[in-house]
């Protein structure tokens, strides 16, 4: 059984009370909102954009143009067959996205 806070009287009462025990006000319905958040209509394309961010900032870290030199030796298979693939999954993500917002 949920507990909940009289706006009243400031008092925790049950949620199964329509008025409250203590000081007799009634109490105001329960309202729950959705947030556009947890209706998961941008989560395909925020999860894309973040994979294509990071892929970005692993093969400039990777790139010969980097400031910070990895001394850990890496299969260039990473750089030419991977991080482009996840980039284009990525990418396909956002696009989905995309088609999910202009759909709905």
């Amino acid at each position: 059984m949920a507990v909940r806070e009289c706006p009243f009287c400031g008092k925790k009462i049950s949620d199964a009370f329509r008025d409250c025990p203590l000081c007799h006000e009634t109490l105001p319905e329960l309202r729950v909102v959705k947030s556009s958040s947890s209706s998961g209509r941008g989560g395909p394309l925020r999860r894309g954009l973040l994979y294509m961010m990071i892929v970005a900032f692993v093969y400039y870290l990777l790139s010969a143009n980097s400031p910070l030199k990895i001394s850990v030796p890496f299969t260039p298979i990473l750089t030419t067959y991977l991080l482009p693939m996840v980039f284009l999954a990525g990418l396909s993500f956002a696009m989905y996205g995309i088609f999910l917002e202009v759909k709905g």
